[in-house]
C-alpha cells in the first residue's frame, strides 16, 4: 500500500491517510505541486470522523488481509514445487510471452490527445481574470477540474470541494509553498464544453475521419493512413494538429504518439501542459518506455489490483511484472483475464493487436458508462427524484460526448444505503436509448437531443427507484451498457466464428468433434447459440444472419478461438466461445 502505511491495530494519526493517496492519474496530474504524502494526511484528517471513511477502513482491511493469504498461498505453493515442475512452468510462460511477440503490430501510428484542464481553461478563456488565480471547476461537495495555479496547492479532480478550500487557506500544512488563498469556484457549464469539443473534433477529422472520443475533452486518433497519404513526419503532423486546436478554441492541448494506443495514452499525459511525446515504433522502444513504468500507469489498473501486485509478488513496476511471469501466472490463476491483460500491457501490447483484424472483436473501448453522486443521507422521494434526472441529464450528456454518439440497450440504477448496503437493478429496454452514430453532423441541437435522450433514461429508471423506496439514500448512480458499437463487433465476431467452423470441417479429415456437455458440435449448434434475432437485427440495424448447416462432423485436437486466439481443446471451444456472447 502507498507509503508503507500498517494495517491493522489502533487508527492513529494519519495511519489510514493511504486511502486518499491516489497512486493512479489524478496524482499524477501536471502541475501538482504540493508533498502527496501531506495531502493524504489532511484529507484523511478531515474526513475521518465521516461514516464513508469508516466505511473505507473496513473495506481496506478485508482487501489487505485477501491479499495477504493469497500472498502466504502462493509462497506455500512455491516451496512445495520441485524443480521439474519450476522448469515445465518456465516453459509454458516462455511459450506465452513468445506467443503474444508474435502479435506486436509496430506498423501503425497512433495518437491520443489530451485537453488541458479542459473545463478549467474554458471558464479561464471566457474569465481572463482568473488566469492567475486558483480556480476549481465543481462546488463544496465535488471537484470535476482544477487549474494548474489551484493544483500547486495539491488540488485535484474528485477532491471533495470543501477540503480543498482549507488547503488553499493553509498551503504550510500540505507542504505547498505557495501564499494562502482563496479557492474560486465556477459551476460547471457543460453545454459550453460540449461545443468547445466539437470544434476541436472537426480538426481531429481532418486527421482520422473515423476517431474515437469517450470524453470531451480526449481523442484517440489513427494517423497511419493520413500519414501514408501525405508522406509527412507524425511529430510535425501532431503539432500542425495541436496548432490548429489552439487557434480555433484558444486552449492547449497535449498528445502521445505511438504504435498501439494503449502507449500512446500513456504518453499523451508526459509532457503537459501543452506538449507532446513520441515512443518510436520499435520493440525496444516500447519496452525502454514501459519498464520504468509504475503498474498504476496502466489503463485499467486501479488502486486495488496495484494493492494486489503489490502485496502478493511485492512487484512496483511493468519491468518487474514481466520479469516475474510464472508468479503473475500463478497469482492470478483463477483470474486468467486479469493475468494475459497484466502480461499483454507490461509488454506495452494493447487489446487490438491481438486480433489479426486489427481489433479486438467484442473489446469495444468502452463497455459500459456510468455517472455517481455521493450525498448527505435523503429518504424524501421528491429530492431522490430530482437527483436521478440530474444523473439522467449527466449521463445523457457523455453519450452525446462520445465519438460516435452512444445509444444503450441496457440501464442500471445503483443506490447505496445509509448502512451502506448496495443495490442495483438492471432492466433491458425494448428499443435503443440514445443518439445516432452520426450525431452532430444533422440539423438537431445538442440540447434538444440531450433533452430527449434525459427523459428517456429517466422514464425507465424512475420506476426502478420507487420500488426501492421507502428507504434513505446516500449515493445514487445510473450505468448504461450493451452499446451499439458492441452489438456490431459481435456480430463481426458471429461472421468469423461461422466461417472458422466452416473452414474446420472443410481442413479436417475425422469424424466427431465434442462439445463441453459431450454432444456432438456442429455448424447447426453454433448458430442456435449465436444468431440474432430478426427484431435484434432490426433494432441494430443489422441484417439476420444466415448461417448454412454442415452435415459433416470433423475432429480436431485443438481450436484456435476466433474471437479472442486463445488455443483450446475441442472439448472446452464450445463452452468457451459462448462465453464471449454470453
Amino acid at each position: 500500500m502507498a507509503n508503507g502505511v500498517q494495517h491493522g491495530g489502533t487508527t492513529g494519526s494519519g495511519e489510514k491517510s493511504h486511502l486518499f493517496n491516489f497512486t493512479g492519474v489524478s496524482a499524477n496530474k501536471a502541475g501538482m505541486g504540493a508533498d502527496r504524502k501531506l495531502v493524504a494526511d489532511f484529507v484523511y484528517q478531515k474526513s475521518k470522523n465521516s461514516q464513508y471513511t469508516q466505511h473505507q477502513i473496513d473495506l481496506d482491511a478485508k482487501q489487505h488481509a485477501r491479499a495477504e493469504a493469497i500472498a502466504k498461498e502462493l509462497t506455500d505453493f512455491e516451496q512445495r514445487m520441485t524443480c521439474t515442475e519450476r522448469q515445465a512452468e518456465e516453459k509454458r510462460a516462455e511459450a506465452e510471452m513468445e506467443e503474444l511477440e508474435k502479435h506486436r503490430d509496430l506498423s501503425r501510428t497512433h495518437c491520443v490527445v489530451d485537453m488541458d484542464m479542459f473545463y478549467a481553461a474554458v471558464e479561464i478563456r471566457d474569465q481572463p481574470e482568473l488566469a492567475n488565480k486558483p480556480v476549481a471547476v465543481g462546488g463544496l461537495g465535488m471537484i470535476c477540474t482544477a487549474n494548474y495555479v489551484a493544483r500547486l496547492y495539491g488540488v485535484r479532480s474528485a477532491m471533495p470541494g470543501f477540503i480543498a478550500v482549507e488547503m488553499v487557506k493553509n498551503p504550510q500544512l500540505v507542504g505547498s509553498k505557495m501564499p494562502p488563498e482563496e479557492l474560486i469556484f465556477v459551476a460547471p457549464n457543460f453545454a459550453k464544453y460540449t461545443k468547445v469539443a466539437m470544434q476541436t473534433r472537426e480538426i481531429f477529422r481532418e486527421y482520422d475521419p473515423n476517431f474515437q472520443a469517450y470524453t470531451l475533452d480526449e481523442a484517440y486518433l489513427d494517423l497511419t493512413d493520413f500519414l501514408g497519404s501525405s508522406g509527412r513526419d507524425a511529430e510535425e503532423v501532431v503539432q500542425e494538429m495541436r496548432k490548429k486546436v489552439k487557434e480555433s478554441t484558444g486552449l492547449t492541448c497535449s498528445a502521445g504518439i505511438g504504435p498501439n494506443r494503449m502507449v500512446a495514452k500513456i504518453a499523451s499525459d508526459e509532457k503537459k501542459p501543452d506538449g507532446q511525446t513520441r515512443i518510436q515504433p520499435s520493440r525496444e522502444a516500447v519496452l525502454e518506455y514501459m519498464d520504468k513504468l509504475p503498474v498504476r500507469k496502466l489503463p485499467g489498473c486501479g488502486k486495488v489490483l496495484e494493492h494486489q501486485i503489490s502485496t502478493i509478488l511485492q512487484i512496483n513496476t511493468c519491468a518487474e511484472l514481466r520479469a516475474a511471469v510464472c508468479r503473475v501466472r500463478r497469482a492470478f490463476a483463477s483470474r486468467p483475464k486479469t493475468s494475459a491483460f497484466l502480461l499483454r500491457a507490461a509488454l506495452g501490447f494493447s487489446g487490438e493487436e491481438l486480433s489479426e483484424e486489427g481489433d479486438e472483436v467484442g473489446a469495444v473501448g468502452r463497455k459500459s458508462l456510468s455517472c455517481e453522486r455521493t450525498f448527505r443521507n435523503e429518504f424524501q422521494a421528491v429530492e431522490l427524484r430530482q437527483r436521478l434526472q440530474d444523473l439522467c441529464r449527466s449521463v445523457a450528456e457523455d453519450m452525446a460526448a462520445s465519438v460516435p454518439a452512444l445509444a444503450c440497450r441496457v440501464v442500471t440504477l445503483k443506490v447505496k444505503t445509509s448502512s451502506f448496503e448496495v443495490r442495483n437493478k438492471q432492466i433491458s429496454v425494448p428499443r435503443a436509448i440514445g443518439f445516432k452514430a452520426n450525431f452532430g453532423d444533422g440539423k438537431e441541437t445538442t440540447e434538444e437531443e440531450v433533452n430527449r435522450v434525459t427523459q428517456e433514461l429517466f422514464k425507465h429508471l424512475e420506476p426502478v427507484l420507487e420500488s426501492f423506496l421507502p428507504c434513505t439514500l446516500r449515493l445514487m448512480g445510473v450505468r448504461i451498457s450493451c452499446f451499439r458499437d458492441q452489438k456490431q463487433l459481435l456480430l463481426k465476431g458471429q461472421r468469423q466464428l461461422c466461417s472458422f467452423f466452416s473452414s474446420r470441417n472443410e481442413a479436417a479429415k475425422d469424424a466427431v468433434p465434442l462439445c463441453a456437455d459431450g454432444g456432438v458440435a456442429t455448424v447447426a449448434s453454433a448458430k442456435e447459440v449465436i444468431e440474432l434475432s430478426e427484431d435484434e437485427a432490426e433494432l441494430m440495424e443489422l441484417e439476420p444472419m444466415e448461417i448454412k448447416d454442415e452435415s459433416k462432423r470433423r475432429r480436431v485436437d485443438s481450436v484456435l478461438c476466433p474471437v479472442c486466439g486463445k488455443r483450446l481443446v475441442m472439448s472446452e471451444a464450445d463452452g468457451h466461445v459462448n462465453g464471449h456472447f454470453a
